[in-house]
């Protein structure tokens, strides 16, 4: 019998880290869910000519895969009330044990 990643880690990260957000789904509508919140997500990128490399940082949530009706997707929008910032979402990372890590650009 397999582990309920879900139930027995997910969630209760949720209920201790989680954060109120309002997702929006490009054709969907809108709901309020939580999702646990990092603004320093690096990333480093090497130059073409590869003499030096690029660090680029990026805010990133996670999410259960099972708040949502649809999968979440790349051009979605999410508003986080404690930042009361609305990102939209540029790459979407599965977990494989249930939950999502969505890679956030800041809307302007």
């Amino acid at each position: 019998m397999g582990i309920n990643w879900d139930q027995h880690l997910l969630a209760p990260l949720q209920r201790v880290f989680g954060q109120p957000i309002n997702y929006r789904p490009k054709n969907g509508i809108a709901f309020d869910t939580e999702g646990i919140f990092d603004r320093p997500y690096s990333k480093e990128f090497e130059t073409l000519d590869g003499s030096s490399e690029i660090n680029t940082t990026s805010p990133i949530i996670g999410v259960r895969l099972c708040q949502f009706l649809r999968e979440p997707k790349q051009g979605d929008r999410l508003f986080i009330y404690s930042d009361n910032t609305l990102y939209v979402v540029s790459d979407v990372q599965p977990d494989s044990h249930g939950g999502v890590k969505l890679i956030l650009n800041v809307c302007k």
